[in-house]
């Protein structure tokens, strides 16, 4: 009970109760936008990865860096076989990979490599060409999580790619622009055009 006197904060707010189940969390979590990563861990045949959006920096000293992978998923038993993994953080024209990458049909081994085409890293992990950056990580202790396995990964690399391009970002099932960024460009764009017809008008002036 809150002290006597005190506004009890939410009562006046029209909440939908929705329970607390699978559905239930997974609806309230579609409304929270994330960024989306491709994690890979392996090369050659053994070469495996998985889109992701359950990814964290965890601690800047030590570095450390956290992925989620469902326990049923072969990234799993790969990354323990390896014992590293990658992570690469998509641009905004990336929707193509991630859905390759999130297909339970989702390729390994070289075809995979080949679809990433983006090398490999320090750990020898395929990363993914066009990426934002990439965090490369060796593995250093694994918790369970329910359904799925959270592995902390001590960062042994980081690189950065054409940071130039947006995030590629994953809200309500789908992959919307940043609106921020969009109007940012529309902004740009107008003061642009605002900046020419000036330097026109002053050169008609000074005629």
């Amino acid at each position: 009970m809150p002290p006597e006197g005190r506004h009890r904060a939410g009562n006046e707010y029209p909440w939908e109760t929705l329970g607390a189940d699978a559905d239930a969390l997974r609806k309230a979590m579609g409304h929270f936008p994330t960024g989306v990563t491709v994690v890979t861990s392996g090369q050659g045949e053994r070469a495996e990865g998985m889109t992701a959006n359950a990814v964290v920096s965890v601690s800047l000293d030590p570095l450390l860096f956290l992925v989620s992978v469902h326990k049923d998923a072969r990234l799993n038993g790969r990354i323990r076989e390896e014992g590293h993994f990658a992570v690469s953080l998509l641009a905004d024209d990336q929707e193509g990979l991630s859905r390759l990458f999130s297909s339970p049909e989702r390729s390994s081994g070289p075809q995979a490599e080949h679809s990433l085409g983006g090398g490999y890293g320090s750990t020898g992990d395929p990363l993914a060409a066009g990426a934002l950056a990439a965090i490369e990580c060796e593995l250093a202790e694994v918790y369970a999580g329910g359904d799925h396995d959270l592995f902390l990964g001590r960062v042994v690399g980081v690189k950065l790619g054409d940071t130039r391009k947006g995030p590629l970002v994953f809200h309500e099932g789908d992959y919307p622009t940043l609106s921020s960024r969009a109007r940012a460009e529309e902004t740009g764009a107008f003061m642009d055009s605002v900046r020419g017809f000036d330097a026109r008008i002053g050169r008609r002036s000074r005629r």
